[in-house]
């Protein structure tokens, strides 16, 4: 059984953990970075559908498999994003819960208003949001709802003891990663562990461009089965040139963020004085 997540926020860091977390040897994380598993089925079809046809999103076994050869590892661990998302994606708390009720959840954090734009531009980058930055940010739910982090500690805290919670702010953890780390080790009951210089090298840098589809039917044949089965079989040379051609790159600092920011730091303000209050500290770097 799995016994530690990594919730997210999306765009907060939950990629870099994981890949720092695969060092520690009584740590073995999921060979799938983001399984999903935990995910109301059909709102992962909509929103990933191609997760939605990985066996490991749906397939208890398959989910398990994910471990295999880290039974004798003191935490089996995994981490998606989409496990903080509420109300946009429901009920994955308590199922959890039900499958985990003692697993140790690490749920990493970001400036709420930075981490909403970069939501949106991944989002964007992956066809998944047609309307420009302004519109989205205030008509789709999912960027404001997402760095409500208070509402998404709420959420578990229905399930979980605090106890089991452990809160990692991004930028604590880019600045000071060995003691970040270290005192998440402490955290799980485990001994700090001598990173490597390369080992703590920075990983997933979101990239200054983004990407648009030079056509209206490219999402729907990226996310096809079809284009899943021949991404397994054509060069990579030959994928990387497809992309090129089916989408055309801008640069992101072409667009201007400044009306969407003030309307963010408007509405999640208050919220982010709240989460300071339920984790009982307040986040310097934020301020």
């Amino acid at each position: 059984m799995p016994n530690l997540f990594v919730i997210g926020a999306s765009k907060s860091g939950s990629s870099a953990l994981h890949a720092y977390l695969r060092h520690h040897p009584e740590i073995h994380m999921s060979r799938e970075k983001e399984p999903c598993f935990f995910v109301d089925q059909e709102e992962l079809e909509k929103a990933w559908p191609i997760m939605a046809r990985q066996a490991c999103s749906h397939d208890w076994q398959a989910y398990l498999d994910l471990w295999r050869g880290g039974e004798a590892a003191t935490y089996r661990g995994e981490g998606s994003v989409f496990y903080s998302q509420a109300p946009v994606r429901s009920g994955v708390p308590a199922r959890i819960a039900a499958a985990c009720p003692d697993a140790r959840i690490v749920y990493t954090v970001r400036e709420p208003v930075t981490r909403a734009i970069g939501h949106y531009w991944q989002q964007f980058k992956e066809f998944a949001e047609p309307l420009p930055l302004d519109r989205a940010i205030r008509e789709n739910p999912l960027y404001r709802t997402t760095s409500d982090y208070a509402l998404q500690m709420s959420e578990y805290l229905e399930h979980f003891d605090r106890s089991q919670i452990y809160v990692l702010v991004a930028e604590e953890l880019r600045e000071n990663r060995r003691e970040v780390l270290d005192d998440l080790m402490v955290w799980l009951g485990l001994e700090p562990f001598a990173y490597s210089e390369e080992q703590l090298a920075d990983v997933h840098r979101s990239p200054p461009v983004s990407r648009r589809q030079r056509l209206p039917f490219v999402k729907a044949f990226r996310d096809s089965a079809l284009w899943a089965s021949m991404r397994k079989r054509l060069p990579a040379s030959i994928v990387a040139q497809l992309r090129k051609t089916a989408t055309t790159e801008f640069s992101k600092s072409d667009i201007d963020e400044s009306e969407a920011r003030a309307w963010l730091t408007d509405q999640l303000a208050p919220r982010t004085k709240e989460f300071e209050r339920l984790i009982g500290r307040e986040i310097n770097q934020w301020k």
